[in-house]
């Protein structure tokens, strides 16, 4: 059982086109960040700190709770001051960005692919992956359990409220909730640069 396991790995390896290089880097990345993805704060996240800033195309924040995933960590890329809560599920296969002084709560997921399932005579599983970038503007709020697809940009200053699936993109300082998620108001500025929720759109 183990080595059909073994062959059935080398088999979609070669099927997504990885190179052996990749492959052994994907394995001593999912190795090191198993050994510090469930380390309890403070001294979990500088642990993770360390081993995301030898993988991710760039982390500037320390701030990364225990239990979040990272697959295809080479895409991502989080700004300063950006705070990932416990249980977020981040796939970068697509790329996902992540601007200064952005959040995600607690248990959401940000998927950049899909697969493609047009041929039914191959498994899902087996047919290529659509890829689409994810990027989040400076300081946006997505809340918990929200679920964000691939290709979506959400705009400077933005809030998805909690248990959203966004399918689009969103412009900058605008609440959105729901599935699919719809804009709910705008956010304006008032003041010295404080924000208020915007009544109606």
């Amino acid at each position: 059982m183990l080595l059909q396991e073994l062959k059935n790995m080398w088999k979609k390896r070669k099927l997504r086109g990885y190179s052996l290089f990749y492959s052994f880097k994907s394995v001593a990345f999912i190795f090191l960040y198993d050994c510090v993805r469930f380390l309890p704060t403070p001294i979990g996240e500088i642990f993770r700190f360390l081993v995301l800033r030898m993988f991710c195309e760039k982390v500037q924040s320390l701030w990364i709770r225990p239990g979040t995933a990272f697959f295809f960590p080479e895409n991502i890329s989080i700004g300063r001051r950006v705070s990932i809560n416990d249980n977020v599920y981040l796939d970068g296969y697509g790329g996902i960005e992540f601007g200064d002084d952005s959040g995600v709560a607690y248990g959401s997921a940000l998927i950049s692919e899909d697969h493609v399932i047009e041929n039914p005579d191959i498994l899902i599983k087996e047919q290529p992956k659509i890829p689409g970038k994810i990027t989040i503007g400076k300081n946006v709020w997505i809340a918990s359990n929200c679920t964000i697809l691939k290709g979506v940009s959400i705009g400077e200053g933005s809030v998805v409220a909690a248990g959203s699936v966004v399918t689009r993109s969103i412009p900058p300082f605008t609440l959105v909730g729901g599935n699919p998620a719809r804009v709910i108001r705008r956010i304006k500025k008032e003041g010295r640069g404080n924000l208020r929720l915007a009544q109606g759109q």
